[in-house]
């Protein structure tokens, strides 16, 4: 767990704080009055302790664990994508755009060394997948592509509760 004197001065936390964090990040639908029975504090402290991490830009948002394969996308591909020139931002965005009823891009990482983009997608089939990558490697100013099947995931327990 991350500790107080770990973070910078203008983002100290203190240990409530950072349970706080912990307990969200185990489940972050957990109820703000489960929350005050957890930490010990009233359900308006919670809320706002959770506005302040709010505004300090440290909760940036609250979101769901999908079982992409219970959804009928089987197939998880991570694509390494490099470019010859201009901005990756705009190669991201435009990946990010490729996302369909037969492949979910779900991510788009820009990256360093060799790669500029590293991207997480999920498809319904083999040819699916083939569509994107063929999409990518549309644009002119993709000069390679490397693509990695995932076999399986495991996630952290209490990061990804089951």
């Amino acid at each position: 767990m991350l500790q107080p004197d770990s973070l910078p001065s203008i983002r100290r936390l203190d240990a409530i704080d950072l349970r706080l964090l912990h307990e969200l990040r185990r489940n972050g639908r957990t109820s703000a009055e489960e929350l005050s029975r957890t930490l010990s504090l009233s359900r308006p402290a919670v809320r706002d302790r959770m506005r302040r991490l709010e505004r300090m830009g440290i909760l940036v948002g609250y979101t769901i664990v999908v079982d992409w394969e219970a959804l009928g996308y089987p197939i998880l591909a991570f694509i390494w994508v490099r470019t010859g020139s201009g901005d990756c931002d705009v190669h991201a965005r435009s990946v990010m755009a490729l996302s369909n009823d037969a492949a979910a891009v779900e991510e788009v990482h820009r990256v360093t060394g060799e790669w500029c983009l590293l991207v997480k997608v999920h498809a319904r089939s083999s040819r699916d997948l083939a569509d994107v990558l063929d999409a990518i490697r549309e644009s002119p100013q993709v000069t390679a592509t490397a693509t990695t099947l995932a076999l399986s995931t495991d996630r952290h327990p209490t990061l990804h509760p089951a």
